[in-house]
């Protein structure tokens, strides 16, 4: 098993719609007496509709500077409260083809009751990322139990690991580099005052030093993306990792877990530190099942993540006929995902 790792060094020169920033300026104090202005924001950011009394942004991977292969053009999902009251920022990872703008609002689930609601309402900055995220992990690897690890640090990091099916990338698609570049833009760009440095190593530090402070990320993510945040919770020391309808990593339709979810861990294992949520759909003749299910219990499991999760049954909604994108798209789950977050 590979040795823990030390969060990735990555922030690049910003590039701005008229130049290009070189320098980090000092950073706000991470909680104030007094709301940031909204109005703060830049011009150029577009807006979102997110919850009530919190700014939305879409920005994108080129406004940030990450445009990378072009192939995840998809703009990130920037969420503050007017005065955020947590010190940690919750950054959610979106299932396979997923975009994060899908989950900010739809036909189950209004701005105010989405699962990025559910995170700010308690106070929390959040970020929805655009990331490499197709083809299915499931469909890279089959039922090769060493392909799995090694295929998801490439996607996470950037760097193509040994035994991994993504053989070639460009590091700007990958996880770490795309939020560390989107902290560092929002920071000295896009929200000057929203206290975004906070979670970077060295708040003021210059662009080409930056780094992720995983003390203070709260990472979740949906099927791939769930899987995804259990490999970050894996190799890096993280406040909490939230899986929802993940891992899926099985060696067969049905088969046994992959064994990436076996200790050793750099975020402790347990209750505190790892939470699920997995939904079935209950019909007139039986239950609609998630196709990650049972695959994610078995990773929960105490053996393996002894994470504190719940699997819910529900007759309404969106669940009786996908459970899977339930999980995530339902506002019948809001408690559940507000519980989610510490």
């Amino acid at each position: 098993m590979s040795k823990p790792r030390t969060w990735m060094r990555w922030c690049a020169p910003i590039a701005l719609g008229l130049g290009l920033a070189m320098g980090c300026g000092a950073e706000p104090a991470v909680e104030s007496g007094t709301a940031p202005p909204v109005e703060s924001v830049q011009q150029g950011v577009t807006t979102c509709t997110g919850p009530t009394g919190a700014i939305c942004r879409f920005v994108t991977p080129a406004e940030a500077g990450t445009p990378g292969s072009g192939n995840y053009p998809d703009p990130h999902v920037v969420i503050r409260p007017a005065v955020p009251t947590k010190a940690e920022l919750v950054v959610f990872l979106p299932g396979t083809g997923g975009k994060p703008e899908n989950s900010l609002s739809g036909n189950y689930a209004d701005a105010d009751h989405s699962i990025y609601a559910s995170a700010s309402s308690k106070g929390y900055r959040v970020i929805g990322l655009t990331y490499q995220n197709s083809p299915a992990i499931g469909m890279l690897c089959g039922s090769n139990d060493g392909c799995f690890l090694p295929t998801r640090r490439t996607l996470i990091t950037g760097d193509v690991q040994p035994g991994s099916a993504v053989t070639t990338m460009n590091r700007e698609d990958a996880i770490i580099p795309r939020l560390t570049r989107l902290l560092v833009y929002l920071r000295d760009t896009g929200d000057p005052t929203g206290g975004w440095g906070s979670f970077l190593m060295n708040p003021s530090c210059i662009p080409l030093l930056c780094r992720l402070n995983p003390a203070k990320v709260i990472v979740s993510g949906h099927s791939q993306g769930g899987g995804h945040a259990g490999v970050i919770g894996k190799d890096y020391g993280v406040r909490r990792v939230v899986m929802l309808a993940s891992p899926c990593d099985a060696l067969g339709n049905p088969g046994p877990a992959a064994s990436w979810t076996l200790p050793p861990f750099t975020t402790p294992t347990g209750a505190d530190t790892y939470r699920g949520l997995i939904a079935r759909g209950q019909t007139g003749t039986g239950y609609t099942l998630d196709l990650c299910d049972p695959d994610a219990p078995r990773h929960w499991a105490p053996e393996r993540m002894n994470a504190q999760w719940s699997r819910i049954t529900s007759s309404t909604g969106l669940c009786p006929t996908d459970p899977h994108a339930c999980v995530i798209r339902d506002a019948q789950f809001f408690t559940e995902w507000q519980n989610l977050w510490p």
